[in-house]
């Protein structure tokens, strides 16, 4: 029955696939894909295959990306030639300073048998490596239809996904059955994939807590603190819909007492610039980056690629988005790398736990965000410390990529000479 299930799937896949252009022209539309590399999503390789078989490293989105470019740099050291992909151009963007001839990325193709096919074919990778939670059915059975081992790293499934694949029963099974080695952020997501019939699973930790911070370019720091100079300064960092609105109020009340606060907002889907910088105008003046213009305003719109690492050298308390509203949060590691004082909404996701236990993270609603702001943008002394605490945590909470790597060892296959 449930080949009958995939067979149906792919058939759909393959009938569906002529749209794909039409498709991608759209996304192009909105800012979500590459209009020059369009064709890689349809499994059309724009560079030349390696000499020999590479591994394949797959992270959808730049959240993910830390974690493979982490990776992928230790097994390009080890010998190993690595395809990256992605999914996102904002991940694209945050692994090209890391590429070279022995590490290339190409975005991975949408999951129908033509594209996977075509993108297999040329690649022809020795091992598949997933970062985390994509579940993809055709790239999954056509990679075990090939006999290429497969291992979900750094692997999470949410609740949500996890009740879903559960009510799947034999269908997930044979899914989750085709990943030969499940290593897992915790116990508890070993568990699950264990549950969900991957045959190898065991917990290795969060590869995200290991990754090497991008480097905050001395003379872009000291140009962003000398154009804020002595005013009070906040940062709300890779913040999503439904946020922008709340970090607006908060700023409203933060205004009544500092007149001339700066706040900084750096939308994680860069494209959004515009749509932030129309809801600040009611606040204040803006001014956004992507205009090439500097932190004049009430309000600065960060909007280009490449820059949280000055926005967190430059500005010491850091609300940190996808947390306000049920996005799932994102990656702390890196704000806490540079020490800054960290704030989080309710919906944080699990790396912000050690933080928040340690006293270097406070989590906040809508309500309580202007307040906490408050206390950091007040209290020097108070972001110090909660910066250095932070520096601990992120400290006590590395050492999962050398023991992913050790179970990668024993379980891919011989590296090419």
């Amino acid at each position: 029955m449930t080949s009958l299930i995939w067979s149906l799937y792919g058939a759909a896949g393959t009938a569906a696939s002529p749209l794909a252009r039409r498709y991608l022209e759209r996304r192009v539309e909105r800012g979500k894909e590459d209009p020059a590399r369009l064709d890689e999503k349809r499994g059309v390789a724009s560079a030349a295959a390696f000499d020999s078989a590479p591994l394949w490293i797959h992270a959808v989105s730049i959240g993910e990306s830390v974690a493979a470019l982490t990776l992928a740099q230790r097994l390009a050291a080890d010998g190993w030639p690595i395809l990256l992909t992605t999914s996102t151009p904002a991940a694209a963007a945050r692994m090209a300073p890391a590429l070279t001839e022995r590490i290339v990325q190409q975005y991975a193709p949408l999951d129908t048998p033509p594209f996977v096919d075509r993108f297999l074919a040329h690649w022809r990778p020795a091992a598949a490596i997933i970062i985390e939670s994509e579940i993809w059915p055709t790239t999954l059975l056509a990679l075990k239809r090939r006999r290429i081992p497969l291992a979900h790293v750094n692997a999470r499934l949410s609740d949500r996904s996890f009740r879903s694949w559960r009510r799947w029963g034999w269908v997930a099974k044979s899914l989750f059955g085709a990943i030969d080695l499940a290593l897992a952020q915790s116990e508890e997501q070993a568990f699950r994939f264990a549950a969900l019939g991957t045959r190898e699973v065991r917990a290795t930790g969060n590869i995200k807590f290991d990754a090497v911070p991008p480097e905050a370019d001395p003379a872009a720091v000291a140009a962003l603190r000398g154009a804020i100079g002595a005013r009070p300064v906040w940062l709300a960092a890779s913040t999503h819909p439904g946020e922008e609105e709340v970090i607006l109020a908060a700023h409203r009340v933060l205004a009544a007492r500092w007149p001339d606060l700066l706040t900084v907002i750096a939308p994680r889907h860069v494209e959004r610039g515009e749509a932030v910088a129309a809801l600040a105008s009611d606040v204040g003046p803006v001014t956004r980056r992507s205009a090439g213009e500097g932190p004049t305003g009430a309000i600065y719109v960060a909007d280009t690629l490449g820059e949280l690492a000055t926005l967190f050298e430059a500005v010491p308390t850091v609300l940190l988005g996808g947390s306000l509203r049920p996005y799932g949060g994102h990656n702390p590691a890196e704000p806490a790398a540079f020490g800054t004082a960290l704030l989080t909404g309710p919906t944080h996701g699990v790396m912000f736990e050690p933080f928040l236990a340690a006293g270097a993270a406070r989590a906040v609603d809508d309500a309580a965000l202007p307040g906490a702001a408050a206390e950091l943008i007040s209290d020097p002394a108070e972001r110090a410390r909660r910066g250095e605490t932070a520096l601990t945590v992120l400290a006590a909470e590395r050492g999962a990529v050398d023991r992913t790597l050790e179970a990668l060892a024993a379980w891919l296959p011989a590296r090419p000479a």
